[in-house]
């Protein structure tokens, strides 16, 4: 394989862009007058058809921002493109000079606003913050003040009050203007951008670094005449669009990755804020000195001056929508502040409350072993006296008397190990539906006349990963409580539900009583509402860590008017196919 060929294949767009510049060059010596122009505006408007193509590759790989991009840039090459169809339609198809003002000079100077839209997207970049919203408001405040500018000073002389001098003047200061943005933007870019993006800004900025001092002088030449399609300065022209046209294709083979940013400091779009504003308040002043120029016709200087209103109620109208956006973004976040902050202070209490009760614990944990070995004894000797017959029944009332309040001594130590944690669990896939259809039954049968219990369960209720022997003490305890609460209440209801939640199984237990004093205390050790003697103070201590044992939450809440309800979460596992649903009193 030759030399040439080699690089060819390693440089294929370099060497057509080499041999475009030949066929240019060629043509220029080769060919004259009409048939000249028409082989450059063949020529050249097969490159913006490229140039469209290349583009429009990149829509359907990207997204988000990239996506964006790439449309715009489509539609600011396809506006290019139509204004070169037009030299193609009059100097080739219908074989006469192009038109003074040129049909396509409005599409000319317009097409470089996507351009600017497309860079202010900052493709780049993955911005996760930015609503949809914020982001096309954007857009049309900047679309909009360069439109303005374009009817402003270039319309009303190309096509409301032609004068040649006034338009072609006010055309290449716009354009020139528009270009110069676009340059800078992507000398922006290019500097912030890593790796594929960087080399896709750099590439844009050295076409338009090319392309917009040639077109500069061109449309000097085409002020005065003096220009041809197929001349000389058609080769940068040429070459710029072909570089341009060819940067489409090449980032469609790059690894175009966003970063994914953050910071506070960062500008939803590539303006900031400051240029926006400077920008919507030049309008008025821009009006107001256009109108004070008495020499320009009336026609003119009325047009100007609607133009002006309309173009400031467009940016009213954007400004005050876009803010009306941010407050109602500004209000969601404060809501999702608010929800965070409560979540911080839920989870501070129950991290105080597992502190609390992990300290008390061990303390009780170890008092509890140091009480049970004498207790054992003297419930064994005590008992061992009680039964000898020897003994006279005065001694063995007495060692009866040890004896049963030892074993109540026993019990309370076996309630400290029980809420210390001490006994070991072993964990299976339970249905709360049933336990709770058993501890219903095991618990309901001897309560006092008057209190009913109502079930309400949802079937297929998923199963949690539980020891059914401490949920059963659990649910058992927290009965217990809502049958001691509704003592003397009249038409006293105990209402049992279970539900499924996303990836939780709630459980709730409520009684119509009287509700609870302080519902934030009822987990504290030795905290009991109940009389001198009746209660421990251990027992929601001890519900409280078994549930915590099961990674899940137990809460207590009063009800309105009265009542008062315990609710339980835990984890789902997998669904379950028990339904109950009955009313026992």
């Amino acid at each position: 394989m030759s030399p040439d060929s080699n690089f060819v294949n390693r440089h294929p767009w370099l060497a057509a862009l080499i041999a475009l510049v030949l066929v240019q060059l060629a043509s220029s010596g080769a060919l004259k007058g009409p048939t000249l122009s028409a082989f450059a505006d063949v020529v050249q408007f097969a490159i913006m058809l490229l140039m469209v193509v290349g583009t429009a590759i990149n829509i359907r790989p990207s997204r988000g921002s990239a996506r964006g991009f790439w449309t715009l840039m489509t539609l600011s090459a396809a506006m290019w493109a139509t204004d070169y169809g037009y030299w193609v339609y009059y100097e080739v198809i219908r074989r006469v000079q192009m038109p003074a003002p040129q049909p396509g000079d409005t599409l000319l100077i317009l097409h470089v606003v996507p351009i600017m839209m497309a860079a202010a997207l900052l493709p780049h970049r993955m911005r996760s913050d930015v609503s949809p919203e914020s982001r096309y408001l954007g857009f049309g405040l900047i679309a909009s003040w360069w439109v303005y500018l374009y009817f402003q000073f270039v319309y009303v002389w190309q096509s409301l009050h032609f004068d040649a001098l006034n338009f072609h003047r006010n055309f290449n200061l716009l354009y020139h203007a528009e270009l110069a943005t676009v340059i800078l933007a992507f000398l922006f870019l290019s500097q912030r951008a890593n790796s594929g993006w960087h080399e896709v800004f750099h590439h844009y900025l050295m076409g338009f670094l090319i392309y917009a001092p040639t077109s500069a002088v061109i449309n000097i030449l085409i002020q005065q005449n003096l220009y041809s399609s197929g001349g000389l300065w058609d080769l940068p022209l040429t070459v710029s669009i072909a570089y341009i046209a060819w940067i489409g294709f090449h980032a469609h083979k790059l690894q175009l990755e966003q970063a994914q940013e953050k910071e506070e400091n960062q500008f939803a779009l590539g303006v900031p804020e400051w240029a926006v504003t400077l920008a919507g308040a030049s309008i008025p002043a821009i009006a107001l000195v256009s109108f004070t120029r008495l020499d320009d016709p009336a026609r003119v200087r009325y047009f100007r001056t609607g133009l002006g209103f309309a173009a400031m109620l467009v940016i009213a109208l954007l400004i005050f929508t876009r803010q009306q956006l941010l407050n109602r973004r500004l209000r969601l976040l404060l809501l999702d502040s608010k929800q965070a902050y409560n979540n911080l202070e839920r989870l501070q209490t129950q991290v105080a409350q597992s502190e609390k009760l992990a300290s008390i614990g061990r303390l009780v944990s170890g008092a509890a072993h140091e009480l049970n070995n004498p207790l054992t004894a003297i419930l064994g000797y005590s008992e061992l006296i009680a039964d000898n017959q020897e003994v006279p029944p005065a001694p063995r009332g007495f060692a009866q008397k040890i004896a049963h309040q030892a074993r109540r001594t026993k019990a309370l130590v076996e309630s400290l190990l029980s809420f210390a944690g001490q006994r070991s669990s072993s964990k299976r896939l339970t249905d709360l539906n049933s336990l709770l259809s058993n501890a219903s039954q095991l618990r309901m049968g001897d309560v006092p006349a008057g209190i009913t219990l109502v079930r309400d369960l949802q079937p297929e209720l998923p199963l949690v990963m539980a020891d059914d022997n401490q949920l059963l003490q659990v649910i058992v305890h927290i009965l217990n409580n809502a049958i001691d609460s509704l003592e003397g209440v009249a038409g006293g209801q105990i209402v049992v539900r279970t539900r499924a939640q996303d990836d939780r199984v709630i459980m709730e237990i409520a009684d119509n009583g009287p509700g609870v004093a302080e519902p934030a205390r009822v987990f504290d050790p030795f905290y009991t509402t109940k009389p001198l003697g009746q209660g421990t103070g251990l027992g929601l201590s001890a519900c409280y860590g078994i549930i915590q044992e099961h990674q899940g939450t137990i809460e207590c809440l009063n009800l309105p008017p009265r009542g008062a309800m315990f609710r339980v979460s835990l984890k789902a596992v997998v669904r379950s196919v028990a339904p109950e649903s009955a009313v026992v009193s």
